[in-house]
């Protein structure tokens, strides 16, 4: 993991985390990401995308990797131009008003402990949206 840039393990982590979403959607997860770093919580991983994204337990899709393999390679370069795009945005760009979690509750239980510190947000695609309550 080391080898990977920040924007790599930022556009990877989408790609694994969202390739399957609206556009929309996959905005949402990526800002998700960024706010998490923003808030720069150690629970999270830290201030950098890089570091919240590897952070043990944080996003499934690098649970035991040391890389993403990418086999749709034009989807893989649409969301490297989003996440380029969203890396570089101030943080007034955030559509989503500072949502820092997300599931899709077809793939995991949607009564999550940490849901009962959250407000619902937004439903887009699979995914559900939430804003930590107590920051």
């Amino acid at each position: 993991m080391a080898h990977l840039t920040e924007r790599e393990v930022f556009a990877k982590t989408l790609y694994a985390e969202a390739r399957g979403e609206p556009v929309e959607g996959r905005i949402w997860v990526a800002w998700v990401i960024k706010n998490r770093a923003r808030m720069n919580k150690t629970y999270w991983g830290g201030s950098s995308i890089k570091s919240v994204c590897l952070k043990e337990g944080q996003f499934e899709c690098w649970n035991n990797k040391s890389d993403i393999e990418i086999k749709e390679k034009q989807v893989y370069e649409q969301i490297r131009q989003l996440t380029d795009k969203i890396y570089d945005a101030p943080h007034g760009d955030d559509p989503t008003g500072g949502t820092d979690h997300y599931h899709n509750p077809k793939k995991e239980d949607p009564d999550q402990p940490w849901v009962r510190n959250c407000d619902k947000v937004r439903e887009i695609g699979d995914h559900v949206f939430y804003k930590s309550k107590n920051l």
